[in-house]
């Protein structure tokens, strides 16, 4: 019997594997990619910025940005709004406050001639953002936010953010050389601490449209793992709040599915991505992008180390360690440094800054500790200049 299963068992897999048949899909792709247009049309008394670029193949590590493209905003009482090219695919404005009872287009007219625009939609007001509160975890930092709606006309939220953070480098240097000997280091040669900043990268959305009061609650906006370099002095985060419409967040609910929420069997299954911007130059060519128009709303956050759990250490970015370098006497009898080897050049063949001197048992100065300059100089992975919002 045990036979006989296993040779209907064999003669099934077999049949199941004859039915299987490779699909090789049709390439319908174009061969300068699918425009991406990226941003929204701010309504209120801030500036207006919209992203352009191609799609690439999986392969490439490129992007490809449209540049020298004319792009205007306009209005249904046939006003226009010129955008400036800043390059790398940038177009922006400034502050617009437009008129909230009438429509609004992007108009798009590529370097080459190809002409895109989009649908008009009408001005959504966006509601205050109540708060952006943070919760230590076991792991991290969660970052909150609330917000609602007291005419409960919204229903439909879109946020993104920028993120900034005060950060030190590895090794405090007080020394510097100048190429010829070692001098302390002034206030104004200080590489030890530094800011950098990043904009999210996810999809954020929130919707009350299955509640009776316009109130989203405790959204998550991103988390931090204890261990990173951004909590590790000060970290703050500005984030924006946009009023979508209903259409406007199915486009961005099937883009965060698409690209986001896909990877196992589970996952939901990848949909076609259907913006409101057509090409004029050729109706079946597909764009990706959603233009909205809407008032911005955004708040502003500090986090200090100071609060944060004392037992959360910073993991960095990068292998450091000190080496020591001590002086030694030339032929003529003079004390000097040892300059070509101790802070020019180290093991690895890569650059060396002195980082504090080595002294002897009667104070005397006798040589330097140097590491390389990813441990020392942070300038080198942000900036010195303090952002002027800082506090």
């Amino acid at each position: 019997m045990n036979r006989i299963l296993y040779i209907i068992f064999f003669a099934l897999t077999l049949i199941i594997m004859s039915c299987k048949k490779p699909y090789y899909p049709p390439h319908i792709t174009p061969v300068t990619g699918f425009l991406v247009v990226e941003g929204v049309i701010n309504a209120g008394n801030d500036s207006t910025r919209f992203e352009l670029s191609r799609t690439v193949n999986l392969d490439s590590s490129t992007v490809a940005p449209v540049i020298n493209a004319v792009v205007t905003i306009e209005g249904s009482n046939n006003i226009s709004y010129p955008l400036t090219d800043n390059a790398a695919g940038i177009y922006t404005s400034a502050p617009l406050n437009l008129n909230q009872s009438l429509t609004y287009r992007l108009h798009i007219i590529t370097a080459s001639g190809e002409d895109y625009k989009s649908d008009y939609v009408g001005v959504k007001v966006t509601p205050p953002i109540d708060s952006v509160s943070y919760q230590i975890k076991s792991n991290g930092l969660q970052i909150n936010l609330d917000t609602h709606d007291p005419a409960n006309d919204t229903r439909y939220y879109r946020w993104d953010f920028v993120e900034t953070w005060k950060f030190h480098s590895m090794y405090d240097s007080q020394d510097v050389s100048n190429g010829d000997t070692v001098l302390l280091r002034t206030l104004s040669q200080d590489v030890y601490f530094c800011y950098d900043s990043g904009n999210s990268n996810s999809i954020l959305l929130g919707s009350s449209a299955k509640l009776t009061k316009d109130v989203i609650s405790q959204a998550p906006i991103t988390f931090i793992s204890s261990n990173s370099e951004k909590i590790e002095t000060e970290y703050s985060i500005l984030v924006n709040q946009y009023a979508l419409t209903s259409d406007a967040y199915s486009f961005w609910q099937v883009l965060k599915n698409d690209t986001e929420l896909l990877g196992s069997i589970f996952d939901v299954q990848p949909s076609e991505i259907s913006g409101n911007i057509h090409s004029t130059s050729n109706p079946n060519e597909h764009v990706i992008g959603y233009v909205s128009a809407s008032t911005v709303q955004t708040k502003r956050i500090f986090v200090y180390n100071t609060s944060l759990p004392l037992t959360w250490k910073t993991t960095y970015p990068y292998t450091c360690e000190l080496d020591s370098e001590l002086f030694e006497k030339n032929i003529n009898g003079t004390t000097v440094f040892e300059e070509d080897i101790a802070f020019n050049r180290n093991k690895g063949g890569g650059n060396m800054i002195p980082v504090e001197p080595i002294l002897n048992k009667m104070g005397s100065i006798i040589g330097h500790m140097g590491s390389d300059p990813y441990c020392v100089d942070c300038s080198l992975r942000g900036t010195l200049k303090q952002p002027s919002f800082w506090k």
